[in-house]
């Protein structure tokens, strides 16, 4: 029998074992457990209220389930480890058989495990985002990210594509899987919304997802917010600029030693930083938030030289976090305050520019003329609702 034809022929007697069939279309069995945290009453909803007048909420006949799932998810290094996460699932009183679409929710950067969406107080009702999108007819999943819940005993991947993608995709699919568990029918309409390092893991998802789970997790739309997806241009502005300093020095110093970490860099905190902040670092990474001075005047020369230097370690590695050299089918917005104060605008604008040149015609920019990078975060989530409730069926 010729190659070819023996080829052929044995995937057509393996396809009964899926033996043939792509790795990307076999999503593997991720989830661990599922367990209702609480469950809000259409009468407890109402008594909710949002400090924010900007955001209408409206729970209507609506009530909640809060479920706590746990799911296998792999490190970049291949390791599988467990994670967790929150799933938000809405129900009608009056439309008890109402098809949801799913939302995929990235949280901000997370100072502690109180932070991250396990660690909210559900004891207590109150709003928050996912159920700001729950109560608008949305089941809403949330991951933790590697690093908070079921995997705090791991170092947190700070703005890490690959970490950041890999367990936002593998909780979409533990939440598809505990829906079917559940008899839940849903709409298969799949949404991704997420600020911050949460617009930068949303982006890092939708490309991982568009390459490799089209399939399984097919996209309708995303809506990132204030991410520095644009990486290496992020940090040759941070070190070359003059910056806010205080928390933001926090950030830009997590980051960095990160990667530095992540990338097997190996190279000691006063490679990056001076002196005195160099030993204030090392002795805690929160001490970066008192530190008043510009991030361009705490980093080293030799650090600067790295990041201006597209050959150099620490350049690689920004690189390697770059999301501007893809394009999308999915129709998506970078929404981004041009007075951001923490991550500049340019790095959604270059994203735009960049992604828009190789073919992204469904992505558009969304450039709000004012706004603080905290403070924008509440019209980020009215905006993106208020553009998925255009395209959901």
């Amino acid at each position: 029998m010729k190659k070819g034809l023996l080829v052929s022929f044995l995937c057509a007697f393996s396809f009964l074992f899926n033996a043939c069939t792509p790795p990307e279309s076999q999503p593997k069995p991720v989830l661990i457990s599922a367990s209702q945290i609480v469950f809000y009453n259409n009468t407890t909803l109402k008594g909710v209220t949002t400090t924010n007048s900007s955001l209408t909420y409206q729970p209507a006949d609506y009530e909640v389930s809060v479920n706590r799932i746990t799911y296998q998810t792999t490190l970049s290094d291949g390791t599988t480890i467990t994670a967790s996460g929150i799933v938000y699932l809405p129900n009608q009183l009056y439309s008890p058989n109402k098809q949801y679409p799913l939302l995929s929710f990235q949280h901000p950067t997370a100072f502690s495990n109180a932070e991250v969406p396990s660690g909210f107080n559900f004891g207590t009702v109150s709003f928050s985002y996912p159920l700001y999108f729950a109560t608008h007819g949305y089941i809403v999943a949330c991951p933790d990210y590697i690093g908070y819940g079921t995997a705090d005993h791991v170092p947190h991947d700070y703005e890490h594509r690959q970490t950041l993608a890999q367990a936002t995709v593998d909780m979409m699919l533990a939440t598809k899987d505990f829906l079917a568990k559940k008899n839940v029918q849903w709409s298969n309409q799949l949404f991704l919304a997420g600020y911050s390092e949460g617009g930068f893991a949303t982006l890092s998802a939708q490309q991982l997802l568009e390459e490799k789970y089209k399939s399984d997790l097919p996209l309708s739309g995303a809506s990132c917010g204030a991410g520095p997806y644009a990486m290496s241009a992020f940090f040759k502005h941070i070190t070359q600029n003059s910056t806010v300093g205080g928390v933001a020095n926090y950030i830009y110093a997590w980051e960095t030693l990160s990667y530095n970490r992540i990338y097997g860099l190996n190279k000691p905190v006063s490679y990056y930083f001076k002196e005195p902040y160099a030993s204030q670092i090392a002795q805690s990474l929160d001490n970066a938030r008192s530190i008043l001075a510009s991030f361009d005047q705490i980093c080293t020369d030799q650090f600067r030289a790295e990041v201006n230097n597209p050959s150099s370690p620490f350049a690689r590695a920004l690189a390697d976090n770059d999301l501007t050299d893809w394009h999308t089918t999915t129709a998506t917005r970078l929404i981004h305050s041009q007075q951001d104060e923490i991550i500049p605008f340019l790095t959604s604008q270059q994203t735009y520019s960049d992604m828009r040149k190789l073919g992204s015609s469904n992505l558009s920019l969304v450039a709000l003329p004012q706004g603080a990078h905290v403070p924008t975060e509440v019209l980020f989530m009215r905006q993106s609702l208020d553009w998925f409730e255009q395209i959901k069926k």
